[in-house]
C-alpha cells in the first residue's frame, strides 16, 4: 500500500479557497476619504466567512496588544514601535474612515493569512475564534461606552419597533410588513457588511418596506446606531470595553534591555526573543528548550537552542539579521511540538519577537468534534466503488489531545463493513495510522483550534447495481457534504438534502448536504447507478488543472480529491536539499514542497519547522494559481 502525496499538499489551501475571498490589504484605496455614499440598489452577496459564536472584544484586546500593537500602535494609529522599520506605512486600523469601509470577514482573512508583500506575517498560532475576537476589538478600539449608549438610545427610538429590542427582526411592527425585517444581530449577515453598507441602508432605506432616514436622522446618529449594532453581536456587549490607553501590552525584551550600555549598532547582528505562554492555565513555563530556525530562500541556514527563564522568556543573542530571512521558534512541551508564528526580517531590523503558545495535554477524545465530513464517490468499474472521506475537525478546548502511550491512537475511525484497499493522504498503516479491529486510528496529537485537524483517506466497496453504505460515527459531526459524478452515481439518505448539480470543466457533479450526526449514530447512504456516462477527465501535462478551479467553492475540494484518485500521475523530481531557488511558477513551488517533504522524511527537519515552511509554500502556490485563474478569465 502506498502513500498518496502529490495532490494533497494542496487540499488545505483548496478548502480555504472554498470559504475565503482573499484580500491584499485593509488599507483603503486612494481617495477613499472622499468616497460619496450613493443609494444602494441591492445587497452585496454576504460572504460565507463568519464567526460561529459571538466574538469577544475583551479577549481581542489582549491578542491585539500581543500580536498587533507593536506595528499598528496601541490606539491603532499605525505608530507602533516597529512601524518605522517597515518600508511601507502601517495601516491605521483605528482610523474611522478605514474602520467604516472595512468588512469584518475581510479583516479576518487578512489577519489569518497575512500579507507578506507588505511585511505582515500570517498568524497560524491564532485560532479562528481568537482572530474574530481581535476583529471585534478593532471595531471598538476607539469607541467609548457613552457613544454606544447614545447609539442604543437612538436605535430603540427609531429602529426597535421593526427590528426588535435585540435587532433580530422581531419587533412589534414586524408582522405588518411584506418581508421580515433583517436580523441585524445575525453573525453571518453582520460579518459580511461594512459600516458604510449599513449606513447606506439606513440613509436610503430598503425596498420594499424600510423607509429612508437620511433626512430624519443625523449622520453622527446613524454612525452611533451602527456601532451599537456591531456591539450587539459581541459576546461582551453589556461590558464596558477599556480604552486603548488602559491596555497592558506583553513585555518585549529589546536589545538594550539585554545588554545595558551596549546597544546593537549594526543591522546585521541582533537578537530574537519571545515568551512561552501557557494557553491552558497561564502557569509560567521555565527551563523549556527552545530551538530557533532561520531560512533563506526556503533553505535552512540557522538552528540554535536555548532554554526559557523562570518567567517563560527566552533570548537568542548575536543572530545575523538578513533582510527577508524567515524565522520561527519551536518548543516541545509535554511531548508535543509547538511553534511561533513565522516572522520575516524587515529592512534595518535588529530584533524579532517570537512568542510560542503551548498547552497541557489530555487523552480525552470527547473534546474533539467534526466540523464537516466530506464524502466523494467514484465508480471504478461495474463491481467497485471508491469512497474518499475527508474529516475537518476542531479542538475547542484549551488542552492538546495526545495518545495515552506508545502505540496508542488519539482519534479512531470505524470503516464500513466490506471496505478494502484503504489508502491515506499522507502516510500508511503501521506508521502514523494504526489498524484497529474495525478500522484505524491516528497517532497524531490534536492542538486547540478551529478546523486545525484534517484526515483524508479512501477505500473501495464491492458493488452490484446497488450498495448500502453504513458509515459509523465515533465523533459528533456538525455537517455532511456528499458529491458524486452526475449521471453515474445516485445517492439517497434520510439525512441528506439534494443541493443540485455543479458544472466544472464541462462535467456535472451532484451535491448533497446534511446536518449534524450524533456520536454512535450511523450515516446510511444508498448508492445506485452504472458506469455508463461516467465523465472522463484527463489532466494532460498541465498540473495546474489539478487545483486550478478554485472559483467553484466547496466542490473544488471534492473534485480535487476525486481527480487525484482517478488520475494518479507519476511525477519524477530530483531530490535536492535546496528546495526552492526560484518560486515564480507552480512547478517550482510544487518541486520545493516535494523536496521539503524529502528533507523531513530523512529526519533533517523538525516537525514544526517542516509544517511552517510547508504552509508558506502552499500560500505561495495558492497565489500563483489564483493569478493564473484570473488571467484565464480575462
Amino acid at each position: 500500500m502506498k502513500s498518496i502525496r502529490l495532490i494533497f499538499f494542496a487540499l488545505p489551501l483548496i478548502l480555504s479557497a472554498c470559504s475565503f475571498s482573499f484580500t491584499c490589504d485593509v488599507t483603503p484605496p486612494p481617495g477613499a476619504e472622499s468616497i460619496a455614499i450613493v443609494p444602494a440598489q441591492a445587497d452585496r452577496t454576504t460572504t460565507n466567512i463568519y464567526p460561529l459564536v459571538p466574538p469577544d472584544p475583551v479577549s481581542g484586546k489582549t491578542i491585539y496588544a500581543e500580536k498587533c500593537a507593536s506595528c499598528h500602535g496601541t490606539s491603532g494609529k499605525g505608530d507602533g514601535e516597529r512601524a518605522n522599520q517597515l518600508p511601507n506605512p502601517v495601516t491605521a486600523l483605528g482610523d474611522l474612515e478605514i474602520i467604516r469601509q472595512a468588512t469584518p470577514s475581510n479583516w479576518f482573512v487578512t489577519i489569518k493569512n497575512g500579507n507578506l508583500e507588505r511585511y505582515m506575517p500570517p498568524f497560524p498560532s491564532l485560532s479562528d475564534r481568537q482572530i474574530w475576537d481581535t476583529v471585534a476589538y478593532l471595531y471598538q478600539i476607539n469607541v467609548d461606552s457613552s457613544y454606544l449608549a447614545a447609539g442604543k438610545q437612538s436605535f430603540e427610538q427609531k429602529c426597535s419597533r421593526c427590528h426588535g429590542d435585540q435587532a433580530k427582526g422581531d419587533g412589534v411592527d414586524a408582522a405588518d410588513f411584506s418581508t421580515q425585517p433583517t436580523n441585524l444581530a445575525d453573525l453571518a449577515f453582520i460579518s459580511g457588511k461594512s459600516s458604510i453598507d449599513l449606513f447606506q441602508s439606513i440613509t436610503y432605506g430598503k425596498i420594499p418596506d424600510m423607509p429612508s432616514f437620511g433626512s430624519s436622522i443625523s449622520d453622527e446618529t446613524r454612525w452611533a446606531i451602527i456601532d451599537y449594532l456591531r456591539n450587539l453581536t459581541f459576546a461582551s456587549s453589556q461590558a464596558t470595553i477599556p480604552t486603548p490607553s488602559e491596555m497592558v501590552t506583553t513585555p518585549t525584551i529589546t536589545a538594550t534591555q539585554i545588554a545595558p550600555g551596549s546597544p546593537i549598532t549594526t543591522t546585521e547582528i541582533g537578537v530574537v526573543d519571545g515568551r512561552v505562554i501557557n494557553g491552558t492555565d497561564d502557569d509560567p513555563v521555565s527551563g523549556l528548550m527552545i530551538t530557533l530556525y532561520g531560512f533563506d530562500n526556503n533553505t535552512p541556514v540557522i538552528s540554535e537552542t536555548t532554554t526559557t527563564r523562570s518567567d517563560g522568556y527566552f533570548i537568542f543573542h548575536d543572530i545575523e539579521m538578513v533582510e527577508g530571512r524567515v524565522f520561527l521558534a519551536t518548543a516541545e512541551f509535554e511531548k508535543t511540538s509547538y511553534s511561533s508564528d513565522v516572522s520575516v526580517v524587515l529592512p534595518e531590523a535588529n530584533s524579532l519577537n517570537l512568542p510560542i503558545t503551548v498547552y497541557k495535554t489530555t487523552t480525552d477524545t470527547s473534546i474533539i468534534k467534526v466540523d464537516r465530513l466530506h464524502l466523494f464517490f467514484e465508480m471504478l468499474d461495474e463491481q467497485t466503488v471508491r469512497v474518499v472521506e475527508l474529516y475537518v475537525m476542531s479542538n475547542p478546548s484549551n488542552l492538546t489531545l495526545v495518545p495515552a502511550g506508545e502505540g496508542v491512537t488519539t482519534i479512531k475511525f470505524k470503516l464500513p463493513v466490506g471496505s478494502k484497499n484503504l489508502q491515506f493522504q499522507d502516510s500508511v498503516l503501521g506508521e502514523r495510522y494504526l489498524e484497529t479491529p474495525d478500522g484505524f486510528g491516528d497517532t497524531y496529537g490534536v492542538r486547540p483550534g478551529s478546523g486545525s485537524y484534517q484526515v483524508v483517506f479512501a477505500f473501495e466497496m464491492p458493488y452490484n447495481r446497488k450498495m448500502e453504505l453504513v458509515q459509523p460515527m465515533l465523533l459528533p459531526v456538525d455537517a455532511v457534504v456528499v458529491l458524486a459524478p452526475e449521471g453515474t452515481i445516485r445517492i439517497r439518505s434520510d439525512i441528506l438534502q439534494d443541493e443540485g448539480t455543479r458544472t466544472m470543466e464541462n462535467n456535472r457533479y451532484h451535491v448533497y448536504s446534511g446536518s449534524s450526526i450524533k456520536v454512535g449514530q450511523d450515516l446510511n447512504l444508498t448508492i445506485t447507478g452504472s458506469l455508463a456516462g461516467s465523465p472522463s477527465i484527463s489532466l494532460g501535462s498541465n498540473p495546474e488543472l489539478v487545483v486550478g478551479v478554485g472559483v467553484f467553492g466547496l466542490s473544488v475540494a471534492v473534485v480535487g480529491v476525486w481527480w487525484y484518485w482517478k488520475n494518479q500521475r507519476k511525477r519524477m523530481i530530483e531530490k535536492t536539499r535546496k528546495f526552492g531557488t526560484t518560486l515564480e511558477s507552480t512547478e517550482s513551488v510544487m518541486d520545493a514542497i516535494l523536496a521539503l517533504d524529502d528533507l523531513f522524511q530523512n529526519g533533517e527537519l523538525p516537525e514544526e519547522a517542516y509544517h511552517q515552511r510547508r504552509t508558506q509554500l502552499k500560500d505561495r502556490l495558492r497565489t500563483l494559481l489564483e493569478d493564473a485563474g484570473n488571467k484565464q478569465n480575462l
